[in-house]
């Protein structure tokens, strides 16, 4: 009971309302009465909407590696395989298991998904890969494309009737639908293959999306997160991409209102997204450049309040890019979506979403000419203006380091939460070097799983942070849901150094402060341990750090050399008298003592969600009482 009343007081009264309306929903009936399993029979037409490229400008933006790029991704697609993810390719099976039943069904609990975890389910049907044939189409005319968009489409159609089996479950999953829908309509309309049969069918399927993400917004509402942003997006291409639609006019005003209300609420003055995920912050970019690029076409401008949050929001992206690579820390959830995958680099590359988000939502580029301008083709973004004066996205954003040289930087997690926490990080430091993430984030795997795999990457224990007697500086109440918040404090931030502390144990009677220090060759991180209220008792301060996977070598209970691709890394640990060295890779203890606790998923980081690959954790375990420091240097060569 207590625990049920936590959580409502940590959602609050409008989410608990908005989730508790919408189980009156289902329960009632009322959610399978309203979403019948019956086919749209008005003849509709679905507008071209997207401001297409052309032929010469696409060959202009892509040469060399980047078009080999594409057109191997169209090839693997056009076989029948997609990089799902943005991990290895894998089938694209749009039929869901046998035995599919309403949507409600599933919601309610009493049929089985057919699957261990249902994002596998969901994710190929999303046809997220319809924007690279659609790109491939433009740039190198092959009516392969088009004939293999419409033979998948079919296929979906088929296996998946109206609101029947759980394609249908989630709006979001439909919402995401429609986004493709309009680019395939747009983008092969000229194809022979798109015949007015065809279109026709496309454009009635787009009304039955948009009709199941109507019926239940109180649910979008309720998870105040990207559901109810991408579900707002849909709403609204619907409304334009269906002009002769009875229904249009209310599904634009619903979405484009929704979707303001959701950046409004979503993203804080400092530009923090409220998911507190990297992976989601671009999620919610890229959706915002979607309705903004029709937003221009129809003349609809952004309210001021929706225009400064999106401003602020590209000011906290660039303070996590890197800048050699592309690539943002593994911060939070990361489900593996990317809803505007239209350029080279893959999903792993930010670049594309930060320099079409600066044009769009800042004033001007933030990058030099690349193949990340490619997305502003498509979104009919204005030529580059010069480089937008970044330094007031700068001071909008939490602070990063930038190494002596300016060859790598590092960070230290320090948030005041006003959302969800998605992962215990508090303290979390990361550190990059030459486009390599040293000390990373572990990510996310998968949310479902047999244990102890089920979302077990949220853990402090996995994070580069320091836990007292192994537990979690906040209560676990579900495999998304953290209550009692870690609030940190921010303690010094200077071009050397950043300082803050949390108060995470001091139920244990402990305060963890952590500093990060630039040093002339690397990097120092200093833990003190500082005694809270009934302080003085001994605890096990466990002092975690994922580090590359690269050959290794210990030198005694206090030392750790690492050599990678161009770089040599010596970690030395000091202070806390006794304390040994563990080193686990892939759940496997490589040297020091084996942990009393379970190691099976300590050693591991996962790029791309439902993929991990071995990582070395390295360990050191100190017994002792508060006050205690223990410090890390990371000389880097």
């Amino acid at each position: 009971m207590i625990r049920r009343l936590k959580t409502a007081a940590t959602l609050g009264p409008a989410q608990s309302g908005w989730y508790a309306l919408y189980r009156l929903g289902l329960q009632s009936g009322h959610y399978r009465r309203s979403s019948p399993a019956r086919r749209e029979e008005a003849a509709v037409r679905l507008r071209a909407l997207w401001p297409l490229p052309g032929q010469a400008r696409l060959n202009d933006a892509l040469a060399g590696a980047a078009r080999a790029e594409l057109l191997e991704e169209a090839e693997e697609i056009l076989g029948g395989k997609a990089r799902l993810f943005g991990g290895p390719p894998a089938e694209i099976c749009l039929e869901p298991p046998a035995g599919a039943v309403h949507w409600t069904e599933y919601e309610l609990g009493r049929a089985d998904w057919g699957a261990e975890d249902i994002k596998l389910i969901w994710e190929p049907a999303r046809f997220g890969w319809a924007f690279t044939l659609g790109r491939a189409y433009i740039l190198a005319g092959d009516e392969r494309c088009a004939a293999a968009f419409w033979r998948y489409f079919e296929a979906f159609d088929r296996a998946n009737p109206p609101n029947i089996g759980p394609n249908w479950a989630s709006a979001q999953e439909a919402a995401l639908r429609i986004a493709a829908f309009a680019f395939a309509a747009s983008v092969f309309a000229a194809s022979p293959e798109s015949t007015p049969a065809r279109l026709l069918r496309l454009a009635q399927a787009t009304a039955e999306h948009a009709r199941r993400v109507a019926l239940t917004l109180p649910y979008a509402r309720a998870q105040h997160n990207n559901h109810q942003i991408s579900e707002g997006l849909g709403l609204y291409l619907a409304g334009l991409a269906l002009p002769g639609h009875p229904h249009a006019r209310r599904w634009r005003e619903a979405g484009w209102r929704e979707l303001n209300r959701a950046l409004q609420t979503q993203i804080a003055a400092d530009g923090t997204y409220c998911q507190h995920s990297t992976n989601y912050h671009r999620l919610m970019l890229q959706a915002a450049l979607l309705a903004d690029c029709f937003a221009r076409l129809e003349g609809r401008a952004w309210p001021a309040a929706s225009q400064a949050c999106l401003y602020a929001a590209v000011g906290w992206l660039y303070q996590q890019v890197d800048p050699e690579g592309g690539r943002a820390p593994n911060l939070g959830h990361n489900d593996g979506a990317h809803i505007l995958p239209l350029a080279p680099g893959g999903y792993a590359d930010f670049r594309p979403t930060l320099q079409a988000a600066a044009q769009a939502f800042a004033g001007g580029a933030l990058l030099e000419p690349g193949g990340w301008d490619e997305p502003a083709l498509w979104l009919g973004l204005p030529e580059a203006a010069p480089h937008v004066e970044m330094l007031a996205l700068e001071r909008l954003a939490a602070p990063r380091l930038w190494a002596a040289g300016g060859s790598g930087w590092a960070s230290l997690r320090a948030v005041r939460y006003t959302s969800r926490p998605a992962h215990a990080d508090p303290l979390h430091v990361e550190i990059w070097q030459g486009g390599h993430n040293l000390a990373s984030d572990a990510g996310t795997y998968r949310y479902s799983a047999p244990p102890p795999w089920e979302n077990a990457l949220a853990s402090a224990r996995v994070h580069n942070t320091l836990t007292v007697d192994e537990s979690e500086p906040m209560t676990r109440a579900g495999k998304f849901l953290w209550l009692d918040w870690v609030q940190t404090r921010r303690l010094a931030e200077t071009e050397d150094c950043l300082e803050a502390e949390h108060a995470g144990y001091r139920r244990l009677g402990v305060i963890h402060r952590r500093r990060l220090e630039r040093l002339a060759s690397g990097w120092a991180v200093s833990d003190r341990l500082l005694p809270a209220g009934g302080g003085g008792a001994e605890h096990a301060f466990t002092l975690h750090w994922l580090l590359s996977d690269w050959p290794f070598a210990l030198e005694g209970d206090s030392v750790l050399r690492l050599e990678g691709p161009g770089v040599s890394v010596h970690v030395a640990f000091e202070g806390g008298a006794g304390g040994k060295l563990q080193v686990i890779r892939a759940g496997r203890v490589l040297a020091g003592e084996a942990p009393g606790e379970d190691v099976e998923t300590l050693g591991w980081a996962s790029p791309a969600y439902n993929l991990r690959v071995p990582a070395l954790a390295v360990r050191r375990v100190v017994r002792g009482a508060a006050p205690l420091e223990l410090r890390t240097v990371f000389t880097i060569a």
